[in-house]
Parts: C-alpha cells; sequence; structure tokens
C-alpha cells in the first residue's frame, strides 16, 4: 500500500491503521472532549492534556526551564542543546536537509513528494488541504469563532492565542536573551530565539542559484521563502475566495494575519503593549519593522547597503 517497511511485526500492524477509515477500526475516545484515535497509546498521551501539571509526573529539563508531561517530548527537547555534531544524524537523500530527529525527517520527506502520491488532509470548510495533520489542525482553528475558541493567555501581558506554538513563541518575548537558547548565524553577527527565523534569515546569505526559489505563475515575483511566497499569492485572489481576518473593534479586515496583529496595536494604548525603543535617541513605537526603518536613520550611507 507504501513504502514503509520495519524490522518488527507489531510496528506493522500499527503502520497498517493509516491505510485504514475510522468506520473499519476500533476507535479510542476521550470521554472529555471529542478527540478520538485509533491508537490506544496515542489516547494515553493525549488524556496528559486534560491533567493539570500537579497530578502528573513531569518531566524537567537541567539545562533549562522546559518541562513537559511525556518522557518523549523531553528525549526530543535535549537535543536542542546538543550541537548536530553531537548527534545522530537523519539526512534527506534528495536534498541537503539533515535533522536530529528521524520523525522531523519523515515530516520534511513529504516535500519531495507530489499530492498525488501522499495522504492529504483536507478543511471541511474550504478548499485548504495540507500533507500534514498538524497543519490541519492549526489550520481549523482559523474557522472558530473567537467567543467559541479556547485560548491561551499569558499572564505577563494580554496576549492570547489559540495556537500552542504562537503562544510559545510569544513567551519567549518576555525572556531576555541570556534566559533562552540562542540560534547564531555562522556568517553574520544575527542571532534570535527562534530557530525557524534563522533558517530564514541564513536564505539572505545564499544566491538564488544554490536555493530553490518560489515562482509565481501569474506574475514575474519569486522568493527563496516558501511563507513568503503563500502570502504574495494572496494578493491575486479576490477576498471572496480566501479567508478573511477581521478587526473585532472595527470595520478593518485583511487577506493577511500579520496585518490584523499588526492592526491591533493601532487600538492599544502604549502602557498595554511591548514598546521597542531606540538605543541611540528617544524614538519608540509599537511597531518592530518601524524601528528597524527608524534605526537607518542613525546610520551613515556607508555602513547600510543601499538599494538603487
Amino acid at each position: 500500500m507504501c513504502e514503509y517497511q520495519t524490522k518488527r511485526r507489531d510496528v506493522l500492524k500499527v503502520h497498517l491503521l493509516v491505510h485504514k477509515d475510522i468506520s473499519e477500526v476500533q476507535m479510542f475516545k476521550c470521554e472529555m472532549c471529542e478527540y478520538q484515535t485509533k491508537h490506544r497509546g496515542s489516547l494515553k498521551s493525549h488524556l496528559l492534556r486534560h491533567k493539570d501539571i500537579s497530578e502528573v509526573q513531569m518531566f524537567k529539563c537541567e539545562m533549562c526551564e522546559f518541562q513537559t508531561k511525556r518522557r518523549r517530548s523531553i528525549k526530543s527537547h535535549l537535543l536542542s542543546h546538543k550541537d548536530i555534531s553531537e548527534v545522530n544524524t537523519f539526512k534527506c537523500q534528495i536534498c541537503e536537509f539533515q535533522t536530529k530527529r528521524s520523525d522531523v525527517l519523515k515530516r520534511h520527506l513529504l516535500v519531495h513528494k507530489d499530492i498525488s502520491e501522499v495522504q492529504m488532509f483536507k478543511c471541511d470548510m474550504c478548499k485548504y488541504q495540507t500533507r500534514h495533520r498538524g497543519c490541519l489542525k492549526s489550520h481549523s482553528l482559523g474557522h472558530v469563532d473567537v467567543a467559541d475558541a479556547k485560548f491561551l493567555k499569558c499572564e505577563i501581558c494580554g496576549f492570547q492565542a489559540k495556537h500552542r506554538g504562537n503562544f510559545k513563541s510569544h513567551l519567549l518575548t518576555h525572556k531576555a536573551n541570556s534566559e533562552v537558547q540562542m540560534f547564531k548565524c555562522e556568517i553574520c553577527e544575527y542571532q534570535t530565539k527562534y530557530k525557524g527565523t534563522l533558517k530564514s534569515h541564513s536564505l539572505c546569505h545564499k544566491d538564488i542559484s544554490e536555493v530553490q526559489m518560489f515562482k509565481c505563475e501569474m506574475c514575474q515575483y519569486q522568493t527563496k521563502r516558501i511563507n513568503v511566497f503563500k502570502c504574495h499569492l494572496l494578493v491575486h485572489k479576490d477576498i471572496s475566495e480566501v479567508q478573511m481576518f477581521k478587526c473585532e473593534i472595527c470595520d478593518y479586515q485583511s487577506k493577511y494575519r500579520s496585518c490584523l496583529k499588526r492592526h491591533f496595536l493601532k487600538h492599544k494604548e502604549m502602557s498595554e503593549v511591548e514598546m521597542f525603543k531606540c538605543k541611540m535617541c528617544e524614538y519608540q513605537t509599537k511597531y518592530k519593522a518601524d524601528l528597524k526603518n527608524h534605526s537607518l536613520s542613525h546610520k551613515s550611507a556607508l555602513d547600510v547597503q543601499m538599494l538603487k
């Protein structure tokens, strides 16, 4: 049915469930929410979500503040503290991608397959489809009304998010660089708290001949970054064809989630949001991009790349 193979018969039996419809197999259902799965082990793992950290054994990292209810998650996390030269890496045979984690390699390999070759997870409410089940779950939250959604709230500021990943990323904004693992560029002085941001930054050091370029079929636009490319494609779509992100306070709406987030800041007082302050003058702003642009005013033409 597919190319999967394993040394263990019991693992193969578990894998074969992937190819069966939920109507053909026993489903293990959560009594506290609508979650259901074909795998008993997955249900056990899921049930931890409904337990407070005081009720279960927590696995704690000795090198940072990370803790988790799941043993496998701590094992995976510990790899983040090791240099890639210190661990067994999993390499893609098609491109230069390599990772410390086998599950990440499996996820990556889907990039090289045509959508006709893999199981696609489709949204019931729009035309969105993806190779990744997790991405569909994340996407589906976009269709949930704000009143119905369960938000994760920051205890330090008023930030709230539907997505756990976004919430974790936000929490890093409240930590100093010295308190978290920093991801540093090997070519320049750039560093960031976010691994994904470093990957995106690294592309600026590569010539377009060295990387995969994402080209628009409707205009001459091209970019090294797939997330930027996806945003660009929205330019060619009418608002009736895409999910619009709407402001709850005024009539503003946008095709772009990031634009809505930026817009929200207009409705907040300076005392309610993180302000980005210039180190060389008294300038401050709600917008990080505006601070970057302002900082150029303190540099001479010799210190910056001039666009001609």
